[in-house]
């Protein structure tokens, strides 16, 4: 009897430490980042200092004119454009990987291990490379261009409101394509060969069979690959603070460097964690929302 208890209970003694790293880790400062987000603290106070805010942290956010635009910034440059780039590139180059030109010729794994270099590289040493190549003055980019021709003095990449953007979605798209295309690879691994030859003996042609076979067995892969990107890019602070620091101007102020700045520059903790219990709220709603989504057109097939 005894034995039988201990062999029943026998994984949950073994996963006890992880859930309790997982706790220490993630589950109490989330917690107290909760109840900080109603408080009134600066970073040079102990906890037991802290002032009951109420709601005022929220009400200080919804009136302020910068948090509307970092959050628009967040949304639509950040992490709508970059993902449907990191999509539509990376669905490309995976069909492209798996081309039997690359078979015959046997360059899949060279192919395979040139589209992983950027992944290789440290995001901060990946964008001091772009910050380099985007300088306005000494950037290899403008060289180039002005080598060639096309432009008469160097652009500023990193320092006019019309091309930052672009400038940042191109090391993102860059540095984190590589995800993307390997975890595709895989998805388009897993289809049987069968299904693509069946289609090809009921005389579908290369569109019909990539529209009836490849994307409804990638679809589980594709929600899988939309959900982490857009949950990791949306909380990025990275990319975004050593490119420009939210510059030029607040033009390219997203929700993390403002949670960042109200929390360290302007002394803030209460303001920097409503800020963040505001970003961990969009990103569980969108997770449901876009969750149930999925999985309703996946159950309508």
């Amino acid at each position: 009897m005894i034995a039988s208890r201990l062999r029943s209970a026998q994984p949950y003694l073994l996963s006890a430490p992880a859930l309790l790293v997982i706790g220490l880790l993630f589950l109490i400062p989330s917690v107290y980042n909760v109840v900080l987000a109603f408080q009134h603290l600066t970073p040079y106070q102990s906890p037991g200092e802290a002032e009951a805010a109420g709601l005022e942290n929220f009400t200080d956010l919804w009136s302020s004119g910068d948090l509307p635009h970092a959050a628009l910034n967040t949304v639509l440059w950040l992490t709508a454009a970059t993902v449907v780039l990191r999509l539509g590139i990376g669905l490309g180059l995976a069909l492209a990987l798996e081309s039997p030109i690359l078979r015959r010729w046997r360059l899949r794994g060279v192919s395979r291990t040139i589209i992983l270099i950027p992944w290789m590289v440290p995001q901060v040493v990946a964008i001091a490379a772009w910050r380099w190549i985007l300088d306005g003055s000494t950037g290899v980019l403008n060289q180039v261009l002005t080598g060639l021709g096309l432009i008469d003095q160097g652009v500023p990449f990193l320092a006019q409101t019309s091309t930052v953007w672009w400038s940042i979605i191109a090391i993102i798209v860059w540095r984190e394509l590589p995800f993307v295309v390997m975890v595709l690879v895989a998805g388009l691994q897993s289809i049987p060969a069968e299904q693509h030859e069946a289609a090809a003996v009921d005389g579908a042609g290369r569109w019909a069979s990539w529209r009836s076979v490849t994307i409804p067995h990638l679809r589980p892969v594709l929600t899988v690959v939309v959900l982490v990107t857009v949950i990791q890019t949306f909380n990025n602070f990275v990319y975004v603070w050593l490119t420009t620091g939210g510059g030029p101007g607040n033009a390219t102020a997203v929700l993390a460097t403002e949670l960042y700045s109200a929390a360290f520059f302007d002394n803030d903790l209460g303001t920097g964690a409503a800020i963040g219990l505001l970003m961990t709220a969009i990103m569980a709603i969108f997770a449901v929302v876009y969750l149930r989504v999925t999985s309703t057109k996946g159950d309508s097939r």
